[in-house]
């Protein structure tokens, strides 16, 4: 036993922390046979009676070499007594005549049966006699010389005997003394003279005792109790661990009987029952479980609502609409009835938006969904695809069902009235339709006819409807309007857009003050595609706020490009208003000019006239970032409308730019004269400054001159170029004495 404890102590100490760890689970961790993954109730069964048997083990270890300690030690402490003994076991070598002694040693040793032989050597160290066990006495011989020289060298030492424990067993002792006599020749009791050297005290020896002691009895007799003790201690062990795992089964239970409803919870099985639990923590994992569970229905039934409807007006979105639409479409391949699709889309609800804020443009289309669904048959499915977009699907009707739907549609949203900040705007709606037939049931292709229709409605002069007729004028504008937003789309991606810029001179001296940037799109016949052509698609497709970011990029670059030539380079770049639809604008602005190193005070952001006066929060928030940043701003187009010259007073602008419109024909127009004087007039109030554009030759350049126009764009001042370059507009004589004149 004691060499087995040995050797698996000696095995664990050679094992790594992490083997050991793996060695004591692999064993004992029973294995699900489905996901081959450890049951967790079984390896803690396993390791508690894993480690209740270690525990046994080093206890069973700790006793068996505890009491093998504390034998050795008691065997050593009761030889060191029986050296108290040694003067009367000697006691034959010097009373040789007195038979007694040796009658009365002889029952000394039977009284101790520890005592397995004395034996009596000569001076010599021959044996004499020995008494006590016969076999042991027959086995004695003479003491060998270096035994006998040891024990010679003891005599009249403090502890004058030699003890050996023997090496194959411990529990033996042999203790060996020299018996010598000391006597005095003359002890000067009588005639004692100090002054007189004192003789040595005569020592003789007479021999030696040799004593053999043997535990082994008593060895044995404690080491059975031990072993009984051990026996009884490895059954309160076993007993233990089976306790022990009966007790954490059954506190575990509650664990694993968790075990199926989380795989139903995994599953998605959200209305998965618990059992109830005993243990207050097993109850709290229980109550989080089913708290997560009713979370988790909560939030699908949220998900699922938010998938398939708009947050703001509880309508269906877009993609549940094209579901609803896919499946009807489904139907009419079965059943062959025909269906009707609606696209709605508020008349200048933008104009509303903008005026009174977003909140109130919320409100308002809350409104017009109500009245939507308040319009429709129980059966039809309205949608909000978006802004101030409606789809609507009509099942089951023909095209003059369809009409009459759409008819009711417009008459109810002609009579709703929205009323906001004491303002009454009446909300009306273009709609356009197309038919769901066998023949027609392409989803994409049915959205985008419903769209084609309500423009139709919208350029016929909009609160209206229009049904969408399949020809090939209709085709090939859809193609057309597919081919540009593809154009576009890669011009974008490709980097394929070009710059020009034209320069802005004063009237006065012909100067070149700044440049305008505009863009360019290559053809395919090498010619310039001008931004009149494709900006419209751009803005119909939603490409417009990047191409406004792809110019103010480019326009930098082109910034730090020649004003390493032209210090005084000065740019002025066109924003449209999907730029500022971007809450990132003002932070785009400013990392880019900082990447390339373009002072803000030499760039003139322009925005249109339409944009400025209507003046949406966000729109005034950005431009007044923008002017923080340094940048100057131009109102461009002005002049055509909206009571420009009310709202002039409170915009904050560095330059107006007059309308084309009034430049073109201005030497044969007295009142596109009288509009142009007024402007320049009011803009110098104002401390602005006036750009007259579609300047096309030098009489009208001398006429904006005589009205008080600053500077002068078009192209008699100056064709647009591939690179900035100062160019001096040729002045009239005329022109030249009238403004020195006026100084």
């Amino acid at each position: 036993m004691k060499a087995t404890l040995q050797n698996i102590m000696n095995w664990a100490r050679s094992m790594k922390v992490s083997r050991l760890g793996k060695w004591i689970r692999a064993p004992f961790a029973r294995v699900d046979a489905k996901s081959g993954s450890r049951v967790l109730v079984h390896e803690i069964l396993s390791l508690q009676v894993f480690s209740a048997a270690l525990a046994g083990v080093l206890a069973i270890a700790s006793l068996y070499w505890g009491g093998q300690w504390v034998l050795q030690d008691n065997y050593s402490r009761w030889a060191l007594q029986w050296t108290q003994e040694l003067n009367e076991l000697g006691a034959p070598l010097f009373l040789a005549d007195d038979s007694e002694a040796l009658l009365r040693l002889e029952s000394f040793v039977k009284r101790y049966p520890e005592i397995d032989r004395v034996a009596y050597y000569g001076r010599d160290g021959t044996m004499l006699f020995t008494v006590g066990n016969d076999d042991g006495a027959k086995s004695v011989t003479n003491l060998p010389s270096g035994a006998l020289k040891e024990a010679v060298n003891v005599v009249g030492d403090k502890n004058p005997f030699l003890m050996s424990t023997g090496i194959l067993n411990p529990q033996r002792f042999e203790i060996l003394a020299p018996v010598w006599k000391e006597s005095i020749p003359d002890d000067g009791l009588f005639d004692f003279d100090p002054t007189l050297p004192q003789q040595p005290v005569k020592t003789e020896l007479l021999g030696f005792v040799s004593i053999n002691l043997d535990f082994v009895i008593f060895h044995d007799r404690l080491l059975a109790n031990i072993k009984g003790g051990i026996l009884i201690l490895l059954v309160v062990l076993v007993a233990f661990a089976l306790y022990g795992r009966h007790a954490l089964r059954n506190a575990l239970k509650a664990i694993s009987n968790l075990q199926e409803p989380i795989k139903e919870l995994a599953k998605g099985n959200l209305q998965v029952e618990f059992e109830p639990a005993e243990h207050r923590e097993i109850a709290e994992i229980v109550e989080a479980l089913e708290t997560t569970a009713s979370a988790l229905n909560a939030r699908d039934a949220e998900l699922l609502q938010l998938a398939n409807h708009d947050s703001l007006t509880g309508l269906f979105n877009r993609r549940r609409f094209l579901e609803e639409l896919r499946k009807e479409a489904l139907k009419i391949m079965h059943g062959g009835h025909e269906s009707a699709l609606f696209f709605v889309d508020l008349d200048q609800f933008k104009y509303i938006n903008d005026a009174c804020g977003h909140p109130a443009g919320d409100r308002l289309i809350r409104k017009v969904a109500d009245e939507l669904l308040r319009s429709v048959g129980q059966d039809d499915v309205v949608a909000r695809f978006g802004g101030d977009e409606f789809a609507i699907l009509v099942p089951h009707t023909d095209e003059a069902g369809a009409r009459l739907a759409a008819e009711t549609l417009l008459a109810n949203m002609r009579r709703m009235a929205h009323i906001e900040d004491e303002r009454v705007f009446h909300v009306h709606c273009s709609i356009g339709i197309t038919m769901l037939t066998e023949e027609n049931i392409l989803h994409d292709e049915l959205i985008n006819q419903a769209d084609i229709a309500c423009r139709e409605a919208k350029m016929a002069g909009r609160n209206r409807m229009h049904v969408f007729e399949q020809s090939v004028e209709a085709e090939q504008q859809t193609a057309a309007d597919i081919g540009w937003m593809t154009r576009l789309r890669n011009a974008l991606d490709n980097d394929e857009f070009e710059l020009r810029f034209q320069p802005i001179n004063r009237v006065d001296t012909g100067e070149t003050t700044h440049h305008e940037v505009l863009i360019r799109l290559p053809g395919d016949d090498g010619n310039m595609i001008l931004p009149d052509v494709f900006l419209p698609s751009a803005v119909r497709f939603g490409l417009m706020s990047e191409i406004d970011f792809w110019m103010i990029r480019n326009a930098a670059e082109a910034y730090e490009r020649e004003s390493a030539s032209d210090s005084d380079l000065k740019l002025a770049i066109n924003l449209s208003a999907n730029a500022f639809e971007n809450e990132d604008l003002t932070s785009y602005v400013a990392a880019i000019f900082d990447k390339h190193n373009v002072a803000p005070g030499n760039i003139v952001f322009e925005i249109t006239e339409s944009l400025a006066v209507r003046r949406p929060i966000h729109v005034e928030r950005q431009i007044a970032e923008l002017r923080e940043l340094g940048c100057e701003l131009a109102l461009d187009d002005f002049g055509t409308g909206y009571s420009s010259f009310s709202y002039l007073q409170k915009l904050h602008f560095d330059y107006i730019k007059i309308d084309g419109a009034f430049v073109k024909d201005l030497p044969n127009n007295p009142v596109d004269q009288k509009m142009i004087r007024l402007i320049a007039e009011i803009g110098r109030e104002a401390g602005m400054k006036t750009v007259a554009e579609y300047v096309q030759n030098a009489e009208t350049l001398a006429l904006l001159a005589d009205l008080g126009v600053d500077l002068a764009q078009g192209f008699f001042v100056g064709r647009p170029a591939k690179k900035p370059r100062r160019k001096s507009t040729p002045i009239l004589l005329k022109s030249r004495r009238t403004k020195k004149g006026a100084r």
